[in-house]
This record gives structure tokens, C-alpha cells and sequence, in this order.
């Protein structure tokens, strides 16, 4: 199905009862990498899926994006859906989306899970040069290696590839279906590229369960273990010997450690509301959106790079 969002076509889907649960996917990826995984959950969410702007089935404007716009489309597809709130999933570059989210409207989110993700800026940890050789080899058209696909080293771990290389082969036919234009891509590269929320992090409202892949080589662990020690009330889990892809190389596995957690806070109210002037200035940011993150990545690698202050009488 088809509802439209700040003058943008966004392609949506529901399945399930229960508990609303917005999935977000990852970069240039359409919502069909869920797939595989939704019978799981459907047993207790109403899961959302839907294709960001730029990619898949929805539209993809002839200009560049950010975070801050594609956050604000997810909170304006439960708004055409008549959602006030919702737990929210997001996954590799969806988990920045889902950051900027509950930044900018606490009031939307109840539990936040942020899956094989970043908080960026010049804190993160990149992925090695293979890897992201590999992920732009198969955006640009799935290029392979003799006799086995060239992504599944770069989503699933060592070990899935070798002892499952069938199973390996029917999941990345789900990251292919739908592929982005260029445009769309250049547009979730840029707002890669300037996504940074390591300052920001301490102020998001929601209760946050951070799961990753103990062998994900696209977004290294390390990443992890900075969104949970710096979002205040943030648990980690480790998905052990999965790879980025750690939801469908391990369904049940990271299906039970979100339900336990869920289970263990109980009831999750959303933020507190923002006020009008807080919602005056999101509109006003959002216009700004890449522009604004490219200062603060800006700001946060002069801090880093710059030489400790000597302390009076050194």
C-alpha cells in the first residue's frame, strides 16, 4: 500500500495484532529484508514495514536527504496510519533513522531497538575496506565472487556462509528485490556519511535494547557498546557468532532476546511530549537537515583531533 508523507509516495505494509512495532530498514534496502522474519513477530505485533524514501517501491526526490527528514517520514507514516506511538526497530542504517526518531519525537516511540547500528560521527568504529567494497559491489548490482555471492561475507558470519551457503543464497535474494536508482543512493549516502548522534544520545527518552552481531564486520561491536553506555537507560545483547544480518541468520535467537527484555520492562509508556516551540524548530531543522549534520560531524572531529588544553602552571 501507498500513503504519502511530506510530498513523498512511502510504500507501507501491516501484518500481525498486537502491539504496534515499526520496523526500519537499512540503506537503500527495501522492506522486503524483513520478510523472511515477520511470521516471528506477527504472534504478538502489528509490525509496520515500509520502504524509506530513496529506495525500494516509495519515491525518491531528485535531491539529497538526511537523518532528520527520513526520521520525520517514519513519524509521519503512523501519523496516516493512525498511530500514536510504537515500539521502534531499526536496523543498520534504519537504527540511525530510529535515533533521530526518538530525538526529535520522544512522543512517538515507546521501546527503542537499535539493531547492528551506529551512532556515527567520528567515534564510531568503521567497517573494514573490504566490507564496504563488498556492500557497494552489490548495491551497484550484486557483483559476486566465483561460486558464491559477494554480500553474504559482508551481512552473515564466517561460519553461516560455509555451513549454510543455501540458506545464505535464498536471504540475500530479499536484500536484491527492489533496488534503489542512483540517486536514491547517493541521497542515503550523504546522510550517512553525516550521521552523528554520540552528543545527543544521553537526552533520547525511550527505554533501548541494543542487539548486534557478535561477528558483524559492517558495523563492528564497538559500536554497540557506545549507544549503550551513552543512551541512560540501554541494554546490550550480543547475538553470539551472527553477522550484521544477525535477525535472519538467527531468527529465534534474537527473536527471544527482544521479547525478554520486552518482557522484563513491562509496559512502555512513549516520551514525554515536546513542546511548540521544540516542534517549531524540528520543522525548521528538517529543512536543514543535511547541512545541520555536516556541522556537527564538523564539530565532533575538531574535538577529537584537537590537543588537550595544558592544565595552569604546565
Amino acid at each position: 500500500m501507498f500513503c504519502n508523507v511530506d510530498g513523498v509516495r512511502l510504500y507501507y505494509e501491516r501484518h500481525g495484532a498486537g502491539e504496534p512495532l515499526l520496523w526500519i530498514t537499512g540503506f537503500t534496502i527495501s522492506a522486503e529484508v524483513f520478510r523472511p522474519v515477520l511470521p516471528l513477530y506477527e504472534r504478538r505485533f502489528e509490525s509496520v514495514i515500509y520502504d524509506n524514501r530513496g529506495s525500494g517501491r516509495s519515491g525518491a526526490p531528485m535531491r539529497l536527504t538526511s537523518m532528520q527528514e527520513l526520521a520525520a517520514d517514519a513519524a509521519g507514516l503512523l501519523d496516516r496510519l493512525g498511530i500514536g506511538s510504537a515500539h521502534v526497530y531499526g536496523v543498520s542504517m534504519g537504527g540511525m533513522i530510529a535515533q533521530e526518531l526518538a530525538l526529535r519525537f520522544p512522543e512517538r516511540v515507546r521501546g527503542l531497538i537499535l539493531g547492528a547500528t551506529t551512532p556515527g560521527g567520528p567515534l564510531a568504529a568503521l567497517p573494514t575496506l573490504r566490507e564496504v567494497a563488498a556492500l557497494g559491489a552489490a548495491v551497484a548490482g550484486g557483483a559476486r565472487r566465483p561460486g558464491r555471492p559477494l554480500l553474504a561475507g559482508a551481512l552473515f558470519s564466517a561460519r553461516f556462509c560455509r555451513e549454510h551457503p543455501e540458506r545464505a543464497r535464498e536471504l540475500l535474494v530479499y536484500f536484491r528485490r527492489h533496488l534503489p536508482r542512483p540517486h536514491g543512493v547517493a541521497a542515503h549516502w550523504w546522510a550517512s556519511v553525516y550521521h552523528d548522534t554520540v552528543s545527543r544520545l544521553p537526552t533520547i527518552q525511550a527505554p533501548t535494547l541494543v542487539l548486534h552481531g557478535g561477528e558483524d564486520a559492517i558495523a563492528p561491536v564497538a559500536n554497540a557498546r557506545l549507544l549503550a553506555e551513552r543512551i541512560p537507560d540501554a541494554d546490550l545483547r550480543i547475538v553470539p557468532g551472527a553477522g550484521h544480518a544477525y535477525a535472519l541468520e538467527q531468527p529465534e535467537e534474537s527473536y527471544a532476546l527482544f521479547t525478554d527484555w520486552l518482557d522484563r520492562r513491562g509496559e512502555i509508556a512513549p516520551g514525554r511530549p515536546r513542546g511548540a516551540s521544540a516542534e517549531r524548530w524540528e520543522r525548521t531543522a528538517r529543512q536543514l537537515g543535511l547541512p545541520i549534520a555536516a556541522l556537527r560531524t564538523g564539530v565532533s572531529l575538531a574535538r577529537r583531533i584537537a590537543p588537550p588544553t595544558s592544565s595552569p602552571g604546565s
